[in-house]
């Protein structure tokens, strides 16, 4: 398998699985010095690999990429253990993010892997300008970034830890959610 077809398979597991509805998310796997990654309004039931939109690490991003394209180039141009990345619309993690600045996992595995994980707010009116520094930063001191009321970014070596991340932290989240609601 390609990590192009890799790509696909992982983006579609995001939806079945409700991190993401029929179109939101994205994700992008580095090619030496390009990115693929999938197209702005992609839809996770119908993709396909010529629908991923190809984009240079050092040169601004190809038309029709996500528009989350700038934020998964300045992760790849930051630091170079990162091979892909994956952007999640986790529900009980966005659900509780709007209550903290801080993500404290209560399960074994959550404290494990994660420890307390900070919550960046989402500058909503500088998204572009802001957010893929911001991110960019945040992934340097946790494995994923949370962004208040918007999602979390994973950036892994390989597309399976991005998503083991991305799904551990959607467990532990609505473990959280259950346990304040008991």
């Amino acid at each position: 398998m390609t990590h192009q077809h890799d790509l696909i398979v992982y983006y579609q597991l995001l939806r079945q699985h409700g991190l993401n509805d029929s179109h939101s998310g994205n994700g992008s796997v580095r090619e030496q010095d390009n990115y693929c990654i999938t197209k702005t309004g992609a839809c996770a039931d119908t993709i396909k690999t010529d629908e991923l939109v190809h984009c240079a690490i050092n040169s601004p991003p190809t038309n029709g990429a996500s528009l989350d394209a700038l934020i998964h180039q300045t992760i790849y141009q930051t630091d170079n253990k990162y091979n892909a990345i994956l952007h999640a619309h986790n529900p009980y993690t966005i659900a509780l993010s709007l209550s903290c600045s801080v993500f404290q996992p209560v399960d074994f595995e959550g404290k494990l892997y994660f420890g307390d994980l900070r919550i960046i707010e989402c500058d909503e009116k500088n998204y572009h300008d802001v957010m893929p520094k911001t991110i960019s930063e945040c992934l340097q001191t946790q494995p994923v970034a949370i962004v208040k009321s918007h999602g979390v970014y994973a950036a892994a070596e390989n597309l399976n830890l991005a998503y083991k991340w991305l799904c551990s932290l959607e467990q532990s989240a609505k473990i959280k959610w259950l346990s304040e609601r008991r």
